[in-house]
């Protein structure tokens, strides 16, 4: 696996550091049933965070299940809990994929706020061990970085675009981060732009990392 650089999610954590520094390293997974599920994964991952954070809210809601706030699809292997707070939609939304290797199974865990302006996303990753029943943070398993022009459409954009996005610096890029959506059907995430007006919106694509059993790539 590639270390976290520029363009990549540690720009994110740079943004983001509050939720940063709340992050479990590993959490101890108490499975409820004859298989971990999706909700053995949010409690195990909730329960570490801070009281008032978003994941101890969202802890509560999963515990009572699905609501005008809450998705729990067990079935699937996905969660998601949103609210508005001081018109911030927040959103906390995990899933989990099963690995190759029969004895892991990897988590995502995704945060992201909208309306503000400039929408924000912090994505993390946990390797959950099958006999241990730990789940540990690892870097994004990704085969490649995740480059800001990836969410640029080549085809119709300018030249001049393509430039102003491959050399924008500090917070000149934060417009151009990447907002990642986990699946709830299927098995890849998607990405798109921090700001949809950042460029003209049909200049902007929505990116693809696809799931291949252990790790990810990216759609170009």
């Amino acid at each position: 696996m590639k270390p976290l650089i520029k363009t990549m999610l540690v720009i994110a954590i740079c943004a983001m550091p509050v939720i940063a520094m709340a992050q479990p390293e590993s959490c101890k997974v108490k499975v409820s049933s004859t298989k971990v599920s999706i909700k053995d994964f949010a409690r195990a991952y909730c329960s570490q965070c801070e009281q008032g954070s978003i994941e101890r809210q969202a802890l509560a809601a999963i515990t009572k299940g699905n609501s005008k706030k809450c998705v729990v699809d067990s079935k699937n292997g996905y969660v998601k809990y949103s609210t508005k707070q001081d018109g911030i939609l927040e959103t906390l939304e995990m899933c989990f994929w099963n690995c190759d290797n029969k004895n892991e199974k990897l988590i995502a865990v995704n945060r992201v706020s909208e309306g503000g302006g400039l929408d924000e996303s912090f994505l993390e990753f946990y390797r959950y061990n099958v006999k241990t029943k730990v789940m540990k943070h690892i870097e994004p398993p990704f085969t490649s970085d995740v480059e800001l022009i990836d969410m640029v459409d080549l085809s119709v954009a300018s030249d001049e675009i393509v430039e102003e996005v491959r050399s924008a610096r500090n917070e000149d890029m934060n417009k151009y981060l990447p907002i990642y959506s986990l699946p709830r059907y299927g098995k890849n995430i998607t990405f798109r732009m921090a700001d949809r007006n950042a460029i003209h919106p049909a200049l902007q694509r929505t990116c693809t990392l696809i799931w291949d059993g252990s790790q990810f790539s990216v759609d170009r």
